[in-house]
C-alpha cells in the first residue's frame, strides 16, 4: 500500500477543518474555565490550577517527546504494515510511561504539598494518577487522525469530549455539590475519553496490538528524546512563572495569576495550519524540495499574522473588560499580566522550529529550549523582585522572543540562507505598522467609551476597516497556500 499523503491542493481545506474543530472545542473549554472561575472560590480554583500545573509538568518531562514522533514517523511510513507497527509500539510505550508518571506524581504528593504550602493536594490523588495518562493519550489522537485525513472524526471526538465536561460542570453546579465531587467527575470523564482514543485509532489504522519491538522503539526514541527534552525544557520554562508565584505567594494569588496568564485561543488558526503543514513540509524536505517548503511556510506565517495581530491589538486595549467578562471582577488584579501574555500570541503565528523538525534536527531545537530555560531561571526571579507579580510575565515574553530568534538563526544555518530570504519581512513589517495605528486609535477612543459592549462595537468597526484593507492580500496568500 502506498503512502498516505495530504493533497497539496487541499492543505488549506484541512487547515480550515482543523480550525473549526479547535474553535468549537476551545470555546467550550473557555466556558468551562468561566464557570469554574465564577462558581468556585478563588482558593478552590487555585487547587485545581496547582493540580493541572503539576500534572502537565510531569507529563511533559517524563513522556520523552513521544507525541512528537507521530507526525514524523506516521507521515513517512510507506505501507499499512509500517503504520500499524509504529502505532502498536507508540501506544504500548506511551501507555506504560504515562501510567508510570501518574504513580510517580502520587508518590510525590508530600513534596508537592510542601512546595505549594497546600495540605489539600492529597485529597485529589486520583486526579494526579489519571490526568497525565489521559492527556497524553488524548493528545495523540489529533496528530494521528490528521495524517489519516480523518478530521471529521476528530471534530466529533473533540466536541463530545468538551461538551461532556461542560455539561458535567453545569450539572454539578446546579445540584450544588462540593469541589471534591467535581474533581471526581472530571477525572472519570478524562479516563473514559482516553479509553475511547484506543478504540478510534484501532479502527482507523486497521488494527494495532501491544508491541515493544526494540528496533522501532530505538528509532522512535532517537528522534523523540531530543524533542522531548526540548518540550520538557520549554514547558518548564513556560510554567516557571507559575511555579515561582506558587512558591512565593499564596494560593489565591496563584489562582489570579493562572487565569491572567491564560493565553486566549487566538492562535487556533496558526496551530491548525501548523498541524497540517508539518507533515507536508516533512515530505517536501524528504523529497529534496526545500524551496517549496520554505515558500509554503512563509505564506502561512504572513496569512496568520494578518489575522492574529489585529485580534491581539483589540485584546490588549480592552483587557480589563475581557478579564471581567471571562473570569469575573475578582480576577481584575491580574489585568496587566493578561496584557503582557496577550503579546505572546504574536509569536504563536507559527512553530518556528518547523524546518528544524522537518529536517530531523531535533538537537538544535533542544539547544534553543535549554538556552531559554536558563534565561527564564535568571529572568523570572530578577523580574519578580524588580516588578512584582507582573515580573514573571515579562520574563516569559523576553525568553520567548529570544527562543524564536535562536530557532530562526539555526534554520538559516541549516538552509544556508539568511532570514531575509525565507521570511516575508516586508509583509510582516506592514502588518505590524497598520496594527500599531489601529491600536493607538482604539486606546484613545476607549478612554471615552468604556465597557465590554463599546469594546465590541469599536473593535468590530476597526475590524471591518482593517480586513477590507487586507482582503486582497489575504486572498492572494490563501490561494498560494492552497496551490503550492
Amino acid at each position: 500500500m502506498g503512502k498516505t499523503t495530504l493533497n497539496t491542493i487541499s492543505l488549506g481545506t484541512h487547515a480550515l477543518r482543523l480550525t473549526a474543530i479547535k474553535t468549537i472545542t476551545i470555546l467550550i473549554t473557555m466556558f468551562i474555565v468561566m464557570l469554574l472561575s465564577r462558581y468556585q472560590t478563588v482558593e478552590e480554583y487555585g487547587i485545581y490550577a496547582e493540580l493541572l500545573l503539576v500534572s502537565n509538568l510531569g507529563a511533559s518531562i517524563m513522556i520523552f517527546g513521544l507525541p512528537n514522533s507521530i507526525n514524523y514517523f506516521l507521515a513517512r511510513a510507506d505501507t499499512l504494515e509500517d503504520r500499524q507497527c509504529f502505532l502498536s509500539v507508540y501506544y504500548s510505550v506511551s501507555t506504560i510511561l504515562s501510567i508510570a508518571i501518574g504513580f510517580m506524581l502520587v508518590a510525590s504528593i508530600p513534596e508537592i504539598e510542601g512546595y505549594f504550602h497546600n495540605t489539600w493536594i492529597h485529597f485529589f490523588w486520583y486526579f494526579l494518577a489519571i490526568y497525565p495518562w489521559a492527556s497524553i493519550i488524548s493528545s495523540s489522537l489529533e496528530n494521528t487522525l490528521i495524517v489519516y485525513q480523518k478530521t471529521q472524526l476528530l471534530l466529533w471526538y473533540r466536541f463530545l469530549y468538551s461538551t461532556t465536561l461542560l455539561l458535567t460542570i453545569v450539572l454539578i453546579q446546579w445540584i450544588e455539590t462540593n469541589f471534591v465531587s467535581l474533581m471526581v467527575a472530571l477525572s472519570t470523564i478524562h479516563f473514559i475519553f482516553a479509553l475511547i482514543v484506543y478504540r478510534i485509532v484501532n479502527r482507523v489504522s486497521g488494527g494495532f496490538s501491544f508491541s515493544l519491538d526494540i528496533s522501532t522503539i530505538q528509532s522512535i526514541f532517537r528522534f523523540s528524546i531530543p524533542i522531548g527534552l526540548a518540550t520538557a525544557v520549554g514547558t518548564l520554562s513556560t510554567e516557571m512563572d507559575k511555579l515561582l508565584i506558587g512558591y512565593m505567594m499564596d494560593i489565591e494569588q496563584l489562582a489570579i495569576y493562572t487565569n491572567a496568564a491564560k493565553e486566549l485561543p487566538l492562535s487556533i488558526v496558526a496551530s491548525s495550519i501548523t498541524a497540517v503543514l508539518l507533515p507536508q513540509i516533512v515530505r517536501l524536505m524528504k523529497d529534496n524540495q526545500p524551496e517549496t517548503a520554505i515558500r509554503l511556510w512563509g505564506t502561512a506565517i504572513e496569512l496568520v499574522l494578518i489575522i492574529i495581530t489585529f485580534i491581539v491589538s483589540c485584546v490588549f486595549v480592552f483587557a480589563e473588560d475581557i478579564i471581567s467578562l471571562l473570569y469575573s471582577d475578582k480576577y481584575l488584579p491580574g489585568v496587566n499580566i493578561f496584557r503582557v501574555y496577550s503579546l505572546n500570541l504574536i509569536f504563536r503565528c507559527t512553530y518556528f522550529g518547523m524546518i528544524l523538525n522537518a529536517c530531523g534536527k531535533t538537537k538544535q531545537i533542544l539547544y534553543c529550549s535549554v538556552i531559554t530555560l536558563v534565561l527564564n531561571l535568571i529572568l523570572n526571579p530578577l523580574c519578580f523582585w524588580g516588578f512584582g507579580i507582573i515580573g514573571p510575565a515579562i520574563a516569559t515574553l523576553m525568553s520567548i522572543s529570544i527562543m524564536v530568534l535562536l530557532q530562526l538563526k539555526m534554520t538559516s544555518k541549516i538552509l544556508s540562507i539568511s532570514m531575509t530570504q525565507y521570511l516575508p519581512l516586508t509583509g510582516i513589517s506592514n502588518i505590524f505598522l497598520v496594527n500599531i495605528v489601529f491600536s493607538v486609535f482604539l486606546f484613545i477612543i476607549g478612554h471615552y467609551f468604556n465597557g465590554i459592549y463599546w469594546g465590541i462595537i469599536l473593535s468590530s468597526i476597526c475590524g471591518i476597516i482593517y480586513f477590507s484593507l487586507m482582503k486582497n492580500k489575504m486572498a492572494q496568500l490563501w490561494k498560494a497556500l492552497r496551490y503550492q
